[in-house]
């Protein structure tokens, strides 16, 4: 599910994202991959460079107060998860 495209831009963005390295403040835990098939749950992302491919373009953002999403990146793909459900609509 999620193949996104990122851009430099924040007012082409559908989601701001900021990643944080705690992970209780995060919404979201993903694993990034770079396989399409493998992005099957909202917490597994894969970004492509085609923004024709993307199921949504995000804006990565320094600042937690102006994103719609905060992420924390894990290495272990079965630990991706949402944490906070409610924003999951997002993607």
């Amino acid at each position: 599910m999620p193949v996104l495209y990122k851009t430099d831009i924040a007012s082409e963005a559908d989601v701001k994202i900021h990643f944080t390295t705690i992970r209780s403040e995060a919404d979201v835990v993903i694993f990034e991959t770079t396989s399409q098939w493998e992005a099957t749950s909202g917490a597994i992302w894969c970004y492509t460079n085609i923004r024709g491919e993307a199921a949504k373009t995000i804006y990565i953002t320094d600042s937690a107060w102006e994103a719609d999403l905060i992420a924390f990146k894990t290495d272990v793909q079965s630990d991706a998860q949402w944490l906070n459900s409610g924003k999951s609509g997002l993607l």
